[in-house]
């Protein structure tokens, strides 16, 4: 199916089969110059997307040249100085990138693409092995790759349909693909590199934490309005910011009531897509704690993050354990709140390590409840727990570390 075309906004070019255009058609070699290929980009939605508009800002600002290549759709992208976005007509399919391939011939070599890979991000209900076939084919003319690794591919589970086998198996094959096309590999968090190591055993691979994509609002006054009027006795505010997909729905449901049941000095705030129906499924099982139950929908990055500073401690279980690359995670901790979650498989050794959370040690609610409590009755600890937060963000996961990575290697 055809992207819906859009109107070309400042900055933006559109590339279709035999068209391309670009505003500036003579090249600066003294400039760094890097082309980032997502498969999504503003104003589509998606945690990928946000990341892309904050990478190309963040390189823009270094003064490096940057060029977004993304699937057209409807609305125009920001406008950053410095930053070209290029909409593919049809997205990621084969006239687009014979499309691309010509457009890319007009940029002096090298030219270095920055791959942002995920693997139902480029069509094909998952299955895009031409794109992946198109990387190599980029690499053998010279161009140098780099892979940013968000998601490996889909993981096998016995008891899915065959369908789902294929796709298991295909996504293997395009990354396998996508690695041998690659200079250099970046992932979004360790312990893809257990998963993608059966596929490249020599290849470096290098952790690349995706940054906050909340920018800190700094507004006391508003943020105490806010306050007063979730909690308007001046009770405790026990958040939890999720998008609420079955597991952790399940967790949230069973580690959030302890903390308000028998206390009437405190309210919940629910934060994140799926929020409200959140808020109906505890208050089902919990009918008296519904009026105490705040859900306040859709938020725009600005109210979000006033949300999140008006919180007191938030609660945010993860199954497979916490990670970088949950923006979830990374929102609140860039705030300095203090933050109650759990350690797992995936989890980097970076929570443990420098006490930015509280850290329960698996996905047990009670646990999680336990800890929460502790934080609710001791001030002193929760503010020294936010602390450490900001700290540990800004020393850590800052946008300002994945840039200077970028443009060193």
């Amino acid at each position: 199916m055809m992207a819906p075309r859009t109107a070309v906004g400042p900055g933006e070019v559109h590339v279709a089969a035999g068209y391309s255009r670009d505003p500036s058609t003579v090249a600066n070699t003294q400039v760094p110059e890097l082309h980032l290929l997502t498969g999504e980009y503003p104003p589509m939605p998606g945690g990928v997307s946000d990341y892309c508009a904050q990478l190309a800002a963040g390189l823009a600002a270094e003064g490096a040249s940057v060029h977004v290549w993304a699937p057209a759709t409807d609305g125009a992208a920001p406008s950053i100085d410095r930053v070209t976005v290029h909409r593919l007509e049809g997205g990621w399919c084969r006239r687009s990138l014979m499309a691309m391939t010509a457009s890319l011939a007009r940029f002096p070599r090298p030219r270095r693409l920055v791959v942002q890979y995920v693997p139902h991000a480029w069509g094909r209900r998952g299955l895009n092995l031409e794109f992946c076939r198109w990387l190599r084919d980029r690499s053998r003319h010279g161009d140098d790759i780099s892979l940013m690794v968000h998601e490996p591919f889909y993981p096998w589970r016995l008891r899915d349909k065959p369908t789902r086998w294929l796709l298991a198996l295909g996504q293997r094959w395009m990354i396998k693909q996508a690695l041998d096309a690659s200079e250099r590999v970046y992932v979004a968090i360790p312990a893809w590199e257990r998963y993608l190591r059966p596929y490249d055993r020599k290849r470096p691979m290098t952790w690349l934490p995706v940054p906050s994509n909340v920018p800190f609002v700094d507004a006391k006054g508003r943020v105490s309005e806010l306050r007063a009027r979730l909690a308007k006795n001046g009770e405790l505010i026990v958040g939890t910011f999720s998008t609420y997909g079955p597991l952790i729905a399940r967790l949230v449901r069973e580690a959030l009531p302890p903390l308000l049941q028998g206390h009437p000095d405190r309210v919940g705030l629910l934060l994140g897509r799926g929020a409200a129906r959140m808020a109906a499924e505890i208050a089902a099982h919990h009918p008296s704690l519904g009026p105490r139950l705040v859900a306040p929908g859709g938020l725009d990055a600005e109210s979000l993050s006033l949300h999140l500073q008006a919180c007191t401690i938030l609660v945010q279980p993860c199954p497979d354990g916490v990670t970088s690359r949950r923006g979830t995670i990374m929102a609140p901790l860039s705030h300095g709140a203090p933050i109650v979650t759990n350690t797992g498989f995936l989890s980097e050794g970076t929570w443990s390590e420098t006490g930015c959370v509280a850290l329960a040690s698996g996905p047990e609610p009670r646990e999680i409840a336990a800890l929460a409590e502790g934080l609710l009755v001791d001030p002193d600890a929760r503010a020294e727990l936010g602390r450490v937060a900001r700290r540990v963000y800004d020393a850590r996961f800052s946008v300002k570390h994945t840039v200077r990575r970028l443009l060193e290697s």
